[in-house]
């Protein structure tokens, strides 16, 4: 961290917002990269767990969201990054640091990444009210297609019915 000038890439698991927050090593790095007028985006998965750790993150970072992610890689200018699945308020044990080929490689898969997830706000608006994430499909044939309308048609059809019968109930 100590050589992060201009901007420091970080994705993470579920359970490193926690190393980050309490930490003193990491959360004081952190400090003086954004001290130094350095910017910080991580991508973890935002949980129920880990929430509250997330929140304070996304005060002094970019944060976004990203299901399933696992280890953690951190790409500064000049060094590449990489940690196994990470225990929670634990320093981290594996670090390896790479040439300038590998850096630019960690780069572009952050970069990649960084173009997919959700955003941290409304991740934790999702988790707090209770709200389902919107899921977007692609379905490649018609099969598919025709498949995917017959299960609308047939749980609307469902409701109608129910609410038809209800209605009939209390009249």
């Amino acid at each position: 961290m100590q050589n992060t000038k201009i901007k420091m890439d970080i994705t993470f698991d579920h359970k490193a917002p926690s190393i980050v927050v309490k930490l003193p090593a990491y959360c004081n790095g952190y400090k003086e990269i954004l001290t130094r007028g350095g910017k910080i985006r991580f991508i973890t998965e935002i949980t129920k767990d880990n929430i509250q750790y997330c929140k304070l993150l996304n005060l002094v970072s970019e944060l976004r969201h990203l299901d399933g992610l696992k280890g953690g890689i951190a790409i500064n200018e000049s060094e590449y990054m990489a940690t196994t699945v990470l225990q929670e308020a634990q320093p981290l044990t594996e670090v390896i640091y790479s040439n300038v080929d590998v850096v630019a490689q960690g780069q572009y898969i952050f970069d990649t990444l960084w173009r997919h997830p959700t955003s941290a706000f409304k991740r934790i608006r999702e988790i707090e009210y209770g709200m389902e994430p919107i899921k977007t499909e692609v379905l490649e044939s018609a099969e598919e297609i025709a498949d995917k309308i017959y299960k609308i048609i047939r749980v609307k059809v469902s409701e109608y019915m129910f609410n038809h019968w209800w209605y009939a109930i209390k009249s």
